[in-house]
């Protein structure tokens, strides 16, 4: 141990700034005699994330020995309190495993570097992307981006955890186009502001501005009007954020000229509509980023749901197909909400990466799939998935928004009572068929949905 920690001692260089808080991991560098630094993937005001090879992998025998290993501001090193609350936030992002957050592995120290590892990252962070495109992606490449990081926030919030510091520097897209959202909670875990001051300067960049005294944390051109207050963090609060995202991946820049959201609500300033959206992607992303919590959507699902939009032509034309979704998918659910009460045979960073990949393009297909409303495919998809990886937790999760998506459509039918019917009998004759799905909640609320637009 005593001689990694030496060749790491000899293998950081300071910064041009002089800081003591940016210092740059060589390659070569060994952390904890185990994990050996390649190169830098990218940095923000929280730490630097790097390409690192695994040691022990190599001696598994594996072939893809790489992750992608987060060394965090050493301002965070000499506050025992800290360290304490970035293991307990790590430890709940172990538990977030979604195709578009970057899986967890450890949290651990080597002298004075304190570091978490996460599975390989192969891109390029989307404050980079953004910066590259000044006047914004193309709506096929942004609206892809736009989903994955809608479903990786609303997988968190459904879980109670909160980003508290999302950003594009926190977000990474794969060559293949895949968003991986990181550092959740790692701005949480830092004691909030009190005193509702502002920062003397802000970065344009976006970096991460930490309060001297009290080691507080947060990104003021992303951060909710409530944060700055010292108020208890909501993920209304990360749907602030979120919604300054899509703008910027959108249009290039931010829709406040990167201003602190206390400043810009004193300005009364306004956001540009974004040319080339439909009248309710702007109208989600407009209410997204209003100042006052309650003006926003409550969650990201709500966000992505507001966003993607309904329309009555497109309600209507799905319901004779939802009652072959019913049929389809609550039988298959049924056997799925029985079995994933219990952990997977084979954790998935154990299966073969083929089998890996081939499980995360079938819920990346579905996400698109659901973009478009065609949530019968889609669950096709994500039954293909299950089958790969039997009780694998976040496709019956994701299984389960396909029919709460599916019970919120119903809630703006048109008035088609014939094939209203229609679908309440298919509802009535499967639960009528079967005691437990008779008592799921999602489809007593479908139920009663119809049984309202008939009256």
């Amino acid at each position: 141990m005593d001689d990694a920690v030496d060749n790491h001692a000899t293998l950081v260089r300071e910064q041009p700034d002089g800081s003591d808080d940016h210092q740059e991991l060589l390659p070569g560098t060994v952390l904890n005699g185990r994990f050996i630094i390649e190169h830098l993937l990218g940095r923000g005001g929280m730490g630097a994330v790097y390409r690192a090879r695994d040691q022990r992998k190599e001696e598994a025998g594996d072939r893809h020995p790489w992750v992608a290993l987060k060394v965090l501001s050493r301002r965070f090193r000499d506050d025992a309190r800290m360290a304490v609350a970035l293991q307990r936030e790590a430890r709940k992002a172990q538990e977030l495993a979604h195709p578009n957050i970057a899986t967890v592995y450890d949290f651990d120290r080597d002298g004075d570097v304190v570091y978490l590892t996460m599975a390989e990252l192969d891109g390029q962070p989307l404050d980079q992307l953004i910066a590259a495109n000044p006047s914004g992606l193309s709506r096929a490449q942004a609206l892809p981006i736009i989903s994955g990081l809608c479903q990786g926030l609303a997988y968190a919030h459904a879980r109670g955890i909160i980003h508290a510091d999302f950003k594009p520097a926190n977000i990474f897209v794969t060559q293949s186009g895949e968003v991986r959202i990181l550092d959740f909670g790692i701005a949480r875990a830092v004691p909030v502001i009190h005193d509702g001051s502002m920062p003397d300067s802000v970065n344009p960049a976006g970096e991460t501005h930490f309060y001297a005294g009290d080691l507080s944390a947060l990104t003021p051109s992303y951060a909710a009007l409530e944060t700055f207050a010292g108020e208890e963090s909501y993920p209304a609060d990360d749907v602030y954020a979120l919604a300054i995202v899509c703008y910027q991946v959108l249009t290039g820049r931010h829709p406040f000229d990167s201003m602190p959201a206390p400043e810009a609500a004193r300005r009364r300033l306004r956001p540009r509509p974004v040319r080339g959206l439909r009248r309710h992607e702007w109208r989600s992303i407009k209410r997204g980023l209003a100042f006052e919590r309650n003006g926003r959507p409550r969650d990201a699902a709500a966000f992505l749901r507001a966003f993607k939009g309904t329309s009555r032509l497109q309600v209507a034309a799905g319901i004779a197909v939802a009652a072959g979704l019913l049929v389809l998918g609550w039988e298959g659910y049924k056997e799925w909400d029985h079995r994933s009460r219990l952990a997977p045979a084979i954790a998935f960073d154990q299966l073969a990466q083929e089998k890996r990949r081939q499980i995360e393009h079938l819920l990346d297909e579905s996400i698109v799939l659901r973009y478009e409303n065609d949530r019968t495919t889609a669950l096709a998809r994500y039954r293909e998935a299950y089958a790969l990886h039997p009780r694998n937790r976040w496709v019956t999760d994701e299984m389960e928004e396909v029919l709460q998506e599916m019970s919120a459509a119903v809630l703006d039918l048109p008035t088609d009572t014939v094939a209203i019917r229609e679908l309440l009998a298919q509802v009535e004759q499967v639960m009528a068929t079967d005691a437990f799905l008779a008592s799921r909640e999602e489809l007593l609320e479908l139920r009663q949905a119809l049984r309202r637009a008939l009256d």
